[in-house]
């Protein structure tokens, strides 16, 4: 097994080495922690010290020596479930940090496919309508696993897609999903760019060889003026 998978739960790269060494000679000292692991003593000493502290190893000892045992696998979950209690108790005093210095504009970049989904998972969170300048249906096609998800979320909160689109036959294939309603551009006027208002934001996203960049601004002023726009250019289509 790979130890850098505990790396992910939040032990550090010797913590994790430390602990699998452990698992895997049952209760031993120091000495043999070093010749298995080939970690220097005093890394395995803090390493040890921590994991004791996290209550993943317990020690006894023996002709006055400390011998060293890992705690069964499942105290994993255990420790898992207490940083998650933690972060619960903590949260609401971050939020309150995060709020003191935000300015009335806020702006945020956001590159690839995993950008374009914390758009889409932004979306959700505001839980309002959303309008579409320039739709292509793009996320469909680059997005096949999270699309299922992000439609049934937003079918669930009964969010509408108000779209102007690229392309007509775009249109007639997305207008038959559930709450998406649109026109059509009028030729000419397609490009690279789809621009996105919802609630109190913008995101305008560049497809560039279908690579998405998106720069998000968050603002009601500036969300409001892009709506009205939209509505403009929609109510001018017939």
């Amino acid at each position: 097994m790979d130890d850098k998978l505990l790396e992910k739960i939040g032990l550090t790269k010797n913590q994790s080495i430390v602990y699998m060494t452990l698992l895997k000679l049952g209760s031993t000292n120091v000495l043999n922690i070093i010749k298995e692991s080939g970690l220097h003593r005093s890394r395995i000493y803090d390493s040890l010290e921590k994991l004791h502290q996290l209550g993943l190893v317990t020690y006894v000892i023996k002709d006055f020596k400390k011998y060293f045992q890992a705690t069964e696998p499942g105290r994993l979950f255990d420790y898992v479930n207490e940083q998650r209690e933690f972060i619960k108790e903590i949260l609401p005093d971050l939020k309150k940090l995060e709020g003191l210095k935000k300015e009335d504009i806020g702006a945020s970049i956001y590159k690839g496919k995993e950008g374009l989904k914390a758009i889409h998972m932004d979306m959700l969170k505001e839980n309002k309508e959303i309008y579409v300048l320039g739709a292509k249906g793009l996320i469909f096609e680059q997005l096949p696993y999270f699309v299922p998800h992000f439609e049934k979320e937003r079918i669930k909160r009964k969010m509408k897609f108000i779209c102007l689109f690229d392309k007509k036959d775009i249109k007639n294939e997305l207008t038959k999903k559930s709450l998406i309603t649109g026109k059509t551009l009028p030729d000419g006027y397609d490009s690279n760019s789809v621009i996105n208002i919802y609630g109190g934001k913008v995101a305008i996203v560049l497809w560039k060889e279908r690579y998405p960049t998106a720069f998000k601004i968050n603002n009601k002023d500036i969300a409001n003026s892009f709506r009205k726009w939209f509505r403009l250019i929609y109510d001018s289509i017939k």
